[in-house]
């Protein structure tokens, strides 16, 4: 069984261009609660495999892209907890050969691929409900966890403790499908919160987080906005600039980054810094949200 540890460390980096300006940087480091049920993904997973468990089903199925963390970790901890797991995963089934999927199928899930075309049907009712038939009707966890049970775990991820502690202003964190974002403001009310999407055309997010938090039973939360500034190219791509960045905080300063969440939140805060986004002074507490095994689609 996999279990956070208790307290995550969190790690003061010193950024000449932060220093300048009497910024403090401080990250969450969500990737040491487990290798393979990495850094939020735990928390979003967390009520939805035990609310599936109380209800009686013997399998989960969920959606991702090929190189998905939240699949990588599904297929983990249904491997651990002896649940059944069926990944519907977007692309060419020739993708079951990449290291995401091959460790998924390993652990025992079953990939079912469908075209993007068809991927984007995944919140239709008429196309899950023929989903559930064919796989003998599962719990179905939708695209990165994220649900109202999801927002109850992810909104254990900050403690007040850390807050004061570092007296921190901002929290700062990537966003693919907002639930983690909810969860946070939702258990920070006071504190802003700033979302870096790490997909092109993320404003759709701001819809679907306000969904996030009433479905959870969260409304008029005013404490969150979204920076659309920095996807790099999009979702999954990169540049030079990114590359070079992630290979230089893992040997100045030994903290691994992804090239699809954790390289891409960090470089902005650092470029939102230097365009003085945030006030001289503030406590920036930056998640790193773990999914370090993405690093392989490289």
């Amino acid at each position: 069984m996999f279990h956070p540890v208790c307290e995550l460390p969190v790690v003061s980096l010193n950024f000449p261009s932060a220093r300048q300006r009497g910024i403090g940087i401080h990250l969450l480091r969500l990737d040491q609660i487990d290798e393979r049920v990495s850094g939020n993904k735990w928390f979003k997973l967390k009520y939805n495999l035990k609310a599936a468990g109380e209800q009686g089903f013997d399998k989960v199925l969920s959606f991702g892209g090929a190189y998905s963390n939240h699949i990588h970790a599904l297929a983990w901890a249904g491997k651990v907890l002896g649940i059944k797991t069926i990944g519907v995963i977007r692309g060419e089934p020739e993708y079951a050969n990449n290291p995401t999927l091959s460790d998924a199928a390993r652990w025992g899930m079953k990939l079912h691929f469908v075209t993007r075309a068809e991927y984007k049907w995944r919140q239709d009712a008429d196309f899950l409900h023929a989903l559930k038939e064919r796989f003998g009707d599962p719990f179905v966890v939708p695209e990165g966890g994220s649900n109202a049970l999801a927002v109850k775990g992810t909104a254990e991820i900050v403690s007040r403790t850390i807050i004061s502690d570092f007296g921190i202003d901002h929290i700062v964190l990537p966003c693919g499908t907002g639930g983690t974002l909810a969860g946070v403001a939702a258990s920070q009310p006071d504190i802003s919160v700033v979302g870096i999407p790490v997909l092109k055309g993320a404003e759709f997010l701001n819809d679907d987080i306000e969904s996030l938090l009433k479905s959870a039973g969260y409304y008029d939360l005013n404490n969150w906005v979204l920076e659309c500034g920095g996807h790099f190219g999009g979702y999954g791509k990169t540049t030079p600039e990114l590359l070079a960045f992630i290979a230089m905080m893992a040997s100045d300063y030994g903290i691994p980054l992804d090239q699809v969440y954790t390289g891409k939140v960090l470089l902005r805060v650092i470029e939102l810094i230097d365009a003085d986004f945030f006030v001289k002074g503030s406590q920036l507490l930056v998640l790193h949200t773990g999914g370090l095994q993405g690093l392989r689609s490289l």
